[in-house]
């Protein structure tokens, strides 16, 4: 339907009486949806491109295992992402509409075995953008287009564009690149139909876009003008549902109610979606209107170097990372003229992005391959060119202008999406310059459309396939299959219809042999490649959950068997952050930090919150040994270590938290003459099954020569040991040689009460002995420990 009344020869209406009778509009669609997936899956790489993604996904992980909105799990990343509540906890700024729909499959890869919560939302935008693909040909069919012509733009889309290499990431833009198109897709529909239904998805789709990045927010306006000039046209029986035969008056107030209904269906999710944003943030920051972005994250950048970087700069240039856009150019004029509401929607969208994120302060995206901002507006480029293809079908020359420009573009985006682009990006890091500086975008020789090659070997592809140079054909063979089946099946449904059935002909089959043969369900040219896609991206899943390193696969198994959802984790190791949320099965509360980093107050209170809420606190630390490690330094002073296990070449320790004060019982013994035992801090009463928690007060009177063992027993009442704990004091970190004459030495230490232990009264010695010979420091009594007291045991529940 052409809203301008112009020339119309190439979107006449298809049902001619001589026409083969077409596609089904869902069918070729989910045949494309299918064919741009399984591409998208062979490509996949099971690592986060960017600190954006892996924001995104902690949000979405913790609502998840926990039912929280907080990220704690990179706190280590401090205020890059996000910053801190009301509560303490660290929330990212990035709008949640990524994280809520990523909800399914983070919980399918939380559930299922073999696979994991990372590697499967990595999938997330190959969905997407495979999806924005389809709807891309119902749009293009709905201004009635060929569907041929429909599924090479969508394949321009979905293959010669950057839409291709940020299917493989967790960026936001994808999302909204979707959710603007899905949003224009339902106002059409509202323009045939003025159905209130077509309006309440244009505004859900809008919400949603609004949810995934807040700046969305302005192209609400564009898409409600779109709405009246279609209610418009309704009224005056272009392209809508009114009905003449009807009396005026009628017809006036169904009209008025349509277009009230119309503008409520409209409205309501978006004023839904408002009301959530504002609440979430109320909830967070106690201002409804604090999204949590810096005050030097702002538009506040230099716009004409925003806007020529974003378009034709060499570091960032759209044009030149896609230069079978610049077919929309040429073909805007022909495509106006035909359909003026969408044209001035499609370059509305342009236009606004463009202007709107050359003025922002990181226009370039950060890492990033290409303008990432610019990436929702690539729907929008595509359905603009689409006269181009159609002249391609009545000129040899034009099609051979845009094979060139679109074989070209294919090529630079699998250079793209082959190595991730943060190689080159710290490459010129070497050069001397600052990161991000604008030279590297402007100057021809830092630019990643010829940097990108030096990095094209075995060992940096970024695909699940291929690991450090080495190819897996057990998962690259069902990928190769499922593209091959999926492009046959978009092939079949794309090809010549039959006049009888509306199938494809190849199909059918020309015999009845044959027909019996293809007629089986199962080669359906969309339920084969559905199948084999489903196989494939399943497998995928398994091989990329077994990509990481055993010894850390080893210890979140451990955890997985052992740790509860009363327990906490804290990690040390930033780089392992998305593989850790991978392995890890269980609901416990994780909070990642950086080891050889430097405390702060809020580090602190981190630590101070999670400890005083969960009594048991498991750490994986990274390769620095405890003393050098702030954060386990920080925890063997303020808990009590109950093992350190050797996984591998990792460690994995626990620690007890007491939810109760200790009391505090004078000592006052000396052990040797030398090394005073001051005081102790301990329960007067356990449980069995639990952990005593106890803290030896020692201190020398002149320095010790040896180095002595602490050992600490607790006795039945026949004097047996029923446990025990042995060491350096200090969890090993302060050996008595290490005592200057008159410190105080805390010595932390924790018992495992077994569980058939039986109640009552337990007796607790300590005492300090030689391990090479096992000689005992008696005390001036002449004994050879000191007598601590006595312990009562229940078995009641703690």
């Amino acid at each position: 339907m052409d809203s301008s009344h112009g020339d119309t020869h190439l979107c006449q209406p298809r049902a001619e009486t001589n026409a083969a009778p077409q596609t089904s509009p869902l069918a070729l669609s989910l045949a494309l949806f299918l064919f741009l997936f399984s591409v998208y899956l062979l490509t996949y790489s099971p690592r986060f491109h960017s600190s954006d993604g892996l924001a995104m996904f902690a949000t979405t992980e913790s609502l998840v295992r926990r039912g929280e909105w907080d990220a704690d799990q990179i706190r280590w990343m401090g205020l890059q992402q996000g910053i801190l509540g009301l509560d303490g906890h660290l929330y990212i700024r990035k709008g949640v509409g990524v994280s809520l729909l990523a909800l399914p499959l983070v919980w399918l890869g939380l559930i299922i075995p073999a696979w994991g919560p990372a590697t499967t939302v990595l999938v997330f935008n190959a969905l997407v953008t495979a999806a924005t693909g389809a709807i891309l040909v119902r749009y293009l069919q709905a201004l009635d287009y060929d569907d041929r012509v429909a599924l090479v733009a969508a394949l321009t889309f979905g293959l010669a564009t950057l839409a291709w290499p940020y299917a493989k990431t967790f960026f936001s833009d994808p999302l909204a690149a979707l959710c603007l198109l899905a949003a224009a897709l339902a106002l059409m529909r509202f323009r045939h139909t003025a159905g209130i239904i077509n309006a309440f998805w244009a505004g859900l789709a809008l919400a949603i876009a609004v949810a995934a990045r807040y700046a969305n927010a302005v192209m609400i306006p564009f898409y409600g003008l779109l709405l009246l000039y279609y209610q418009t046209l309704a009224r005056r029986g272009v392209g809508g549902s009114s009905n003449p035969n009807r009396g005026s008056n009628n017809r006036t107030l169904r009209t008025l109610a349509t277009s009230l209904g119309a503008w409520v269906g409209f409205g309501a999710p978006l004023l839904a979606m408002a009301m959530s944003i504002a609440y979430y943030n109320l909830a967070r920051y106690g201002d409804p209107f604090n999204t949590g972005y810096l005050a030097e994250e702002s538009f506040s950048g230099i716009w004409w170097q925003g806007v020529a970087g974003m378009l034709v700069s060499p570091g960032r240039g759209l044009l030149l990372y896609a230069p079978v856009l610049l077919m929309a150019f040429l073909a805007a004029p022909t495509f106006y003229r035909r359909h003026r509401a969408e044209a001035a929607l499609a370059w509305a969208v342009i236009l606004v992005h463009l202007l709107l994120y050359g003025k922002w302060f990181m226009w370039h995206g950060g890492f990033a391959w290409g303008p990432r901002f610019m990436v929702p507006t690539l729907p929008f480029f595509v359905i603009g060119l689409v006269p181009a293809i159609r002249w391609g079908t009545e000129s040899k020359w034009w099609r051979a202008c845009f094979l060139a420009l679109a074989v070209l573009s294919t090529l630079i985006q699998v250079l793209g999406l082959s190595v991730h682009f943060e190689l080159f990006q710290y490459r010129l890091l070497d050069t001397g310059l600052p990161l991000f500086a604008p030279i590297t975008f402007f100057a021809s020789r830092y630019s990643p459309l010829v940097g990108q090659f030096q990095f094209l070997r075995p060992e940096n592809l970024d695909f699940a396939w291929i690991t450090g140079g080495r190819m897996d054909g057990l998962l690259l063979a069902p990928l190769v299959i499922a593209v091959v089946l999926s492009g046959w099946g978009l092939i079949k449904m794309a090809g010549p219809r039959s006049q009888k059935t509306g199938k494809p002909e190849d199909w059918i089959g020309r015999q009845s042999g044959s027909a019996r043969f293809y007629n089986l369900p199962i080669l359906h040219p969309v339920i084969l490649p559905c199948l084999a896609v489903l196989f494939a991206a399943a497998w995928l899943l398994v091989r990329a959950h077994t990509l990481y390193p055993r010894d850390l696969r080893d210890a979140a198994a451990v955890l997985n068997a052992r740790a509860t959802a009363a327990d906490a984790i804290i990690t040390a190791t930033p780089e392992e952050s998305a593989a850790f949320a991978d392995l890890y099965k269980g609901h416990a509360d994780v909070l990642g930090l950086n080891a050889g980093s430097p405390f702060n107050g809020d580090t602190t209170a981190a630590l101070a919150e999670m400890t005083s809420n969960h009594p048991y606190v498991w750490y994986l630390p990274n390769w620095l040994p405890p003393e050098q490690s702030n954060v386990e330094t920080w925890l063997m002073r303020q808990g009590f270590r109950i093992e350190d296990t050797s996984v591998g070449s990792r460690r994995l320790a626990l620690y007890h938290f007491p939810p109760q004060p200790l009391t505090e019982t004078p000592i006052g013994v000396a052990l040797g003459s030398n090394i005073i035992l001051e005081r102790i801090d301990t329960l007067p009463t356990a449980y069995a099954g639990d952990v005593l928690p106890l803290t030896l007060h020692w201190m020398a009177r002149q320095p010790v020569l040896a180095d002595y063992h602490v050992y600490i027993h607790l006795l039945d009442a026949e004097g047996s040991p029923v446990t025990q704990s042995d060491g350096h004091p200090a969890v090993w970190t302060r050996p008595t040689s290490s005592w200057s004459p008159g410190e105080h030495i805390q010595d932390r230490h924790a018992l495992v009460l077994p569980a058939d232990l039986s109640p009552g009264d337990y007796a607790l010695i300590a005492g300090l002995y030689l391990p090479e010979s096992g000689e005992r420091l008696l005390t001036d009594s002449g004994e050879a420990f000191v007598a601590l007291g006595d312990l009562h045991i229940t078995t009641d529940t703690p």
